[in-house]
């Protein structure tokens, strides 16, 4: 009796989800033996309760993926509804772009880690291989740990709806406190857990399996870098999402969470297509017909 008390104690009393052996993989490409070491290193110091596995990305670069599963190119439309963009066209009629290997490569391993995660009874805890748990926190509270993350995850597990789909650690853009165009009303006070509306990152979140199992109905094929595709599904209804929030994240904050990506800058496997942060050429992935558009204004303007 004392052994089975304890492990209800140790389990959301909403979703009944253990915190302790929460199955986790790691997104992982097979030529950087370099960050899989750091990040194994790091959950093994600062969160020995997960049961963490490495999981093989798909190599954009290097491997053929099926357009049935990841579009070849996506339309901005959407995503220049909450992004900053600075043309009026990247909204409407929306800038085509061709997508990088890697944003297919990083939208293909997400695909398979839903697969995998539809045929569970228990959610799955996806981690990218940049991932932090040593970051300064917002505000004046110090650095962030491994005790910290454990104590605001299991927070947060106690607070998320039953009907939850995901749950972002790791976060930017637009969530409860913080709507651009959403009309929505907790039922609740929560300190832990605030509703989505648009966020990007897959840095680090939780995904049930009724979660996986609506991305990949949705996703015929993926047509959006996968953070854009996952946000966009979320704004339109068709999946439950909620963002963590670490102490100091107020509703003027852009960004935050239990989560933090190491800086990119320099050292990023994803050649982000419409610039991104990384201020990634713009227009070297425009695809074909947005281009032969362009050519065809310039030609009638001279």
């Amino acid at each position: 009796m004392a052994a089975a008390g304890a492990r209800s104690r140790s389990r959301s009393p909403r979703t009944g989800v253990a915190l302790e052996g929460l199955e986790t993989v790691v997104v992982n490409l097979d030529r950087r033996p370099d960050r899989w070491e750091r990040v194994e290193k790091m959950l093994s110091e600062q969160a020995p309760f997960l049961k963490v596995s490495r999981f093989s990305a798909s190599d954009g670069s290097k491997m053929e993926i099926p357009e049935s599963e990841i579009a070849m190119t996506w339309n901005t439309k959407h995503n220049a509804l909450y992004g900053d963009y600075d043309e009026e066209k990247f909204t409407d009629p929306g800038v085509v772009y061709k997508m990088s290997g890697g944003e297919r490569g990083c939208a293909h391993s997400h695909y398979r880690i839903w697969k995998m995660a539809a045929e569970r009874t228990e959610p799955l805890f996806v981690v990218e291989d940049d991932a932090t748990f040593d970051f300064d926190r917002t505000g004046d509270n110090g650095k962030f740990s491994g005790k910290l993350f454990r104590e605001r995850f299991e927070g947060a597990l106690r607070e998320v709806p039953r009907d939850i789909d995901v749950l972002y650690l790791g976060w930017s853009g637009y969530r409860e406190g913080n709507f651009k165009h959403m009309d929505w009303t907790a039922q609740k006070e929560t300190k832990f857990i605030k509703k989505a509306e648009y966020v990007w990152t897959t840095i680090a979140y939780v995904l049930w399996p009724a979660g996986a199992r609506k991305l990949l109905e949705a996703a015929q094929p993926m047509n959006q870098p996968v953070d854009n595709f996952m946000a966009w599904e979320n704004r339109e209804g068709r999946i439950n999402s909620y963002v963590v929030v670490d102490e100091g994240d107020g509703d003027d904050e852009w960004a935050g969470g239990i989560v933090d990506q190491l800086d990119f800058f320099g050292d990023s496997d994803i050649q982000k297509s419409d610039g991104g942060d990384q201020g990634d050429d713009t227009k070297a992935l425009l695809a074909e017909k947005e281009e032969s558009k362009e050519n065809l204004e310039n030609t009638v303007t001279a």
